[in-house]
């Protein structure tokens, strides 16, 4: 399914089992909701939820045209069950090779961020059996929590590997969606498809998003983000109150993650899938978010 949504943006089409693009949850948009699972055929809803071979990041897809090759026909079968001649157009076996290159690309570099995440804690429990060791000999010694060893913990450790595994999504989205136009088939060169145009979100609006007292956030607490809501805003630094109650006040930008983007205006809403009452019941939510 994955597979199949990335082909489907790199070629500049819509999925028509995509989820909406919206959550009312502070969650990842789950990508296994939606459509998928309005398929009528239970075995054509299963199928396009399995995943790839277990050994396929063994393998290169270049080079290994015959293990490859199976995987893309029968991606592509899938496919032509699902999508309209348009569709499947854009989901040709090139685009699908192409894209399970990426893919394999992604996936091996998250296996690698994986692999010297459980190699820094391999390490760190060496050196904490070694310095152990160094002062077992001194009676009544304690172990003082140093700045350097503070350092060390895991809380400030883990962030930078799962932000190389944050940058690295950031990349295989980048990618999928540099290989054709946006599904609306918008025209650079046309105003009008210009003031109806989706915006594109900032890749790190996260980070860069403007925030008002009230937003959900992550705050920065000694190196880790934790849940926590906007409580004052002035100016380029802001004060929040954590889930526990714990306040943290002159926080930059940069120390505040945001967790849902920015209200998009109605008719910039991905309605798809909804009912006509489920449509109406969310911007029933919106307005009265927006106070009107």
């Amino acid at each position: 399914l994955s597979v199949r949504n990335a082909a489907l943006k790199r070629g500049g089409r819509k999925d028509v089992l995509a989820p909406p693009s919206f959550s009312s949850s502070n969650a990842e948009i789950n990508r296994y909701s939606g459509k998928v699972n309005q398929l009528p055929d239970a075995n054509l809803r299963s199928e396009l939820m399995d995943a790839l071979p277990l050994d396929f990041l063994d393998v290169s897809p270049n080079d290994n045209p015959a293990f490859v090759d199976p995987i893309v026909n029968r991606l592509e079968k899938l496919c032509a069950m699902v999508d309209d001649d348009s569709s499947a157009a854009a989901i040709s076996p090139e685009s699908l090779q192409e894209t399970l290159e990426q893919i394999h690309s992604y996936g091996s570099s998250i296996l690698d961020i994986h692999r010297d995440m459980y190699l820094a804690a391999v390490e760190e429990g060496r050196l904490r059996k070694t310095e152990a060791a160094m002062t077992a000999h001194i009676k009544g010694a304690s172990t003082k929590m140093t700045p350097e060893r503070m350092q060390r913990l895991s809380l400030f450790r883990v962030r930078p590997y799962f932000e190389q595994i944050d940058n690295a999504k950031k990349e295989l989205d980048l990618w999928c969606h540099s290989g054709g136009n946006a599904a609306s088939s918008f025209d650079p060169s046309s105003k009008e498809s210009s003031s109806s145009s989706t915006t594109t979100l900032d890749p790190n609006w996260q980070f860069t998003a403007p925030l008002k007292v009230g937003d959900e956030v992550e705050g920065d607490l000694g190196g880790a983000f934790f849940p926590a809501k906007v409580s004052r805003v002035a100016g380029n630094v802001y004060d929040v109150v954590f889930f526990d109650g714990d306040r943290a006040d002159g926080l930059e930008r940069d120390q505040i993650k945001l967790m849902t983007p920015p209200a998009a205006e109605d008719d910039e809403i991905d309605t798809t899938g909804l009912t006509k009452k489920e449509i109406k019941r969310l911007k029933k939510k919106m307005n009265k978010k927006k106070g009107k």
